[in-house]
Parts: C-alpha cells; sequence; structure tokens
C-alpha cells in the first residue's frame, strides 16, 4: 500500500511541478492558438484547474467519508488485481481515447496567468492534503465511479492518479502547441 500512496505523491509532485514551468514561458507563445478549434496554453492551464475542481470536489467528499469508515471499524483489502486498475488510468495521460469534455470543464479565457497558477499551487496543496490524510490505505475504503474510458469504480488514490494523468494529457497538449508556435515562427 505504501508504493501506491508513493507512486500518487511522486505523480502529484512530477506533474504539478511541470504545469508550473509554463509559467515561465513567453507571452506569445502562451497565448497562441494554432486554429481556431484549438485551446492557446493558457487555456489548457484554465482547463486544468476547471477539470481539477470537480474532482476535487469528489476526492475531498471521499476522503471525508473514508475517514469516517476507518473510525467505525472499516478494515482495508486490497483486492489481488489492485494494480491492474492503475494501469488502466495510465491512459488517460495519452491522446489514445476520445472523451467530449463537460461544457463547465470549457476555459472562458477570463482568469490572470496569475490567479491560475494560484488555483494550481492551492489543488496541488488540496491533493497532498488529502494523500496524507491517507496514509494508512483509508483511501480504498470510498469507490466512486468514473465514467472517462469507462474506468468504472476508483478508490480515492487511484481518482487522485486520474487527477495526474489528466494533467499529463494537457502537459503533451501544451507541448504540441509550442512546437506548432516555433514551427510557425520558422516560417515567418
Amino acid at each position: 500500500m505504501r508504493n501506491v500512496i508513493q507512486v500518487v505523491r511522486e505523480a502529484l509532485l512530477t506533474n504539478f511541478r511541470e504545469l508550473d514551468q509554463w509559467f515561465e514561458k513567453d507571452q506569445a507563445l502562451l497565448d497562441f492558438k494554432p486554429d481556431t478549434e484549438q485551446w492557446s496554453i493558457r487555456e489548457v492551464l484554465e482547463h486544468i484547474t476547471l477539470t481539477n475542481y470537480f474532482l476535487l470536489l469528489i476526492i475531498n467528499k471521499s476522503t471525508r467519508r473514508a475517514l469516517d469508515r476507518k473510525r467505525t471499524g472499516h478494515t482495508v483489502i486490497v483486492p489481488a488485481d489492485y494494480e491492474d486498475k492503475f494501469e488502466q488510468i495510465d491512459v488517460i495521460g495519452s491522446k489514445s481515447f476520445g472523451w467530449v469534455r463537460p461544457e463547465h470543464m470549457e476555459p472562458e479565457g477570463m482568469k490572470s496567468l496569475a490567479e491560475i497558477k494560484a488555483t494550481l499551487k492551492q489543488q496541488y496543496a488540496q491533493c497532498m492534503y488529502n494523500v496524507s490524510l491517507l496514509k494508512n490505505g483509508e483511501g480504498m475504503l470510498v469507490f466512486t465511479n468514473m465514467s472517462v474510458n469507462h474506468l468504472g469504480k476508483l478508490d480515492i488514490y487511484q481518482y487522485i492518479y486520474f487527477l495526474t494523468k489528466h494533467i499529463e494529457r494537457h502537459i503533451r497538449q501544451m507541448q504540441r502547441v509550442e512546437k506548432q508556435f516555433e514551427d510557425s515562427a520558422v516560417l515567418i
């Protein structure tokens, strides 16, 4: 179990650290849109905060329920195929599946970069706090359905891991936008 918790912590640290580096990029790059149908890096960052917000609503509520269950004597039992679900979640970090995001997770472009950065820092702290509260396996006491890519029921560790893979997916998207920006600069 400690291995799973460590994997989740490292994924949080790695992905939020990577996000932080995007705020140091040139303003022209952050605002560049390869075409009208694609998001700018600034919009991608805002989308990540919106998605994290909704995922954290579930994670925070589930964390409270898990701690209540632990206090009332529920026992953590690790299923034999537990780590298989993490491999299914890994796919989220790639572009290999289609998913139409809900409208409330679409960026509006109204937040400043400073607001987006501050929100991401707060969300990172909230994720790490939840993991610290669930240090003895309590995160396995509550399962919540995840419709994305037909993942089904996820425990809290898996839900937080999903959040990190969603970030990874969009880091790759921002890297593609950066490449398109660089390519367009060469053509000028």
